[in-house]
């Protein structure tokens, strides 16, 4: 790897820029032009006193404006000052009697004609002055943004100039503190960064795989944290009422096992109405119950599986295995009524049909 100083005009580069930088700190030629015009500006204001723009401001070329209306009200000033000196000459000159100086022949014809060519010669510097003026005010315009372009590119051209220059000594630092023998080849430098981009993407998909199973493990431990509590008040519940068929056992009352018993007797009883020979708790949410018929398939007996919603707790769904009896309709009765009852006997009919 070569430096900039090495490549082939890197040197040139920053002479380059050396040599613009100091080029845009030179002071430019308008500045002895404005010298010039400051000069003959002062030299030809039309009021030597403090109140003329060009003395107030001489730097401006604006006031050439300003300064050429002051010299249109000088001569009116002037004109009215010579037809007020006419007119006494000529009142003087009515009281004593004497003869008014007058004009030769064609003398006020040549005057009028003169007037009118300096007239003329007047308005054309004018207009040429206008003229000047307003490239002036273009130009400067133009070279106002030049010259913040330009200098904005020279800003930009000595920081690059600096990264450069920086780019240089860290490279030169590396090439002393790793020499040839030490350093890699572009295709080693290649196969290291696959290896590392390989790594870095079995590392992305692992973290992706670890959030999604931390979020799952989340709602669980949510879900079983409810459940727990749950059971608490529940175990709490059934623990107050043991403590109470305990005292009373030991006060001779029998109340409780008599219920039990009635209890278990129900539940043996509504066992046969139903047909159920068995009841298993698969899961907290899955239910088997086998029927006492015989199995029309190869199973020993036939098995309502029931499925319930975790959050809702009510019937989800049911599944028959050891029949061949159609179950569908039922179930989605059940399910939209959440009849448990009712689909445990009406599966029973369709059941003992199908023996």
């Amino acid at each position: 790897m070569a430096t900039v100083q090495s490549m082939p005009g890197g040197s040139d580069l920053h002479h380059a820029v050396d040599k613009l930088v100091s080029g845009s700190s030179d002071p430019f030629n308008i500045m002895e032009h404005r010298e010039i015009f400051q000069r003959r500006a002062l030299e030809d204001v039309t009021i030597n006193s403090n109140d003329s723009a060009m003395m107030m401001n001489p730097h401006n070329p604006l006031l050439l404006k300003e300064e050429s209306e002051a010299e249109k009200a000088t001569f009116r000033k002037l004109k009215y000052t010579y037809i007020e000196q006419g007119a006494k000459v000529n009142f003087v000159m009515n009281i004593t009697g004497d003869e008014p100086m007058g004009l030769q022949p064609g003398e006020n014809e040549g005057l009028q004609i003169t007037n009118k060519e300096k007239k003329a010669a007047l308005k054309a510097v004018k207009d040429e002055v206008h003229g000047v003026r307003d490239e002036a005010i273009s130009l400067a315009k133009d070279n106002a943004l030049r010259h913040e372009r330009v200098s904005s590119q020279v800003s930009e051209a000595q920081a690059l100039q600096k990264k450069i220059r920086d780019m240089e000594l860290e490279l030169a630092r590396i090439k002393a503190n790793y020499p040839s023998g030490k350093r890699v080849t572009i295709a080693q430098a290649q196969d290291i960064l696959e290896q590392q981009t390989e790594e870095m993407q079995k590392l992305i998909t692992d973290t992706e795989e670890a959030n999604k199973k931390r979020d799952e493990v989340r709602e669980q431990v949510s879900s079983a944290s409810k459940d727990l509590q749950r059971l608490m008040k529940d175990k709490e519940r059934e623990e107050a009422r043991a403590l109470e068929v305990q005292s009373g056992r030991e006060a001779g009352d029998t109340k409780v096992d008599e219920q039990c018993r009635w209890l278990m007797s129900s539940i043996t009883f509504y066992k046969s109405l139903m047909g159920i020979r068995n009841v298993k708790a698969v899961s907290e949410y899955q239910l088997h119950l086998e029927y006492a018929v015989p199995s029309t398939t190869e199973g020993d007996s036939v098995v309502l599986l029931l499925n319930f919603d975790s959050l809702s707790k009510r019937l989800a769904g049911a599944e028959i295995m050891g029949s061949d009896a159609d179950i569908s309709e039922p179930v989605n009765v059940a399910v939209a009524t959440n009849d448990i009852p009712g689909l445990i006997a009406d599966v029973l009919v369709l059941v003992r049909q199908t023996v």
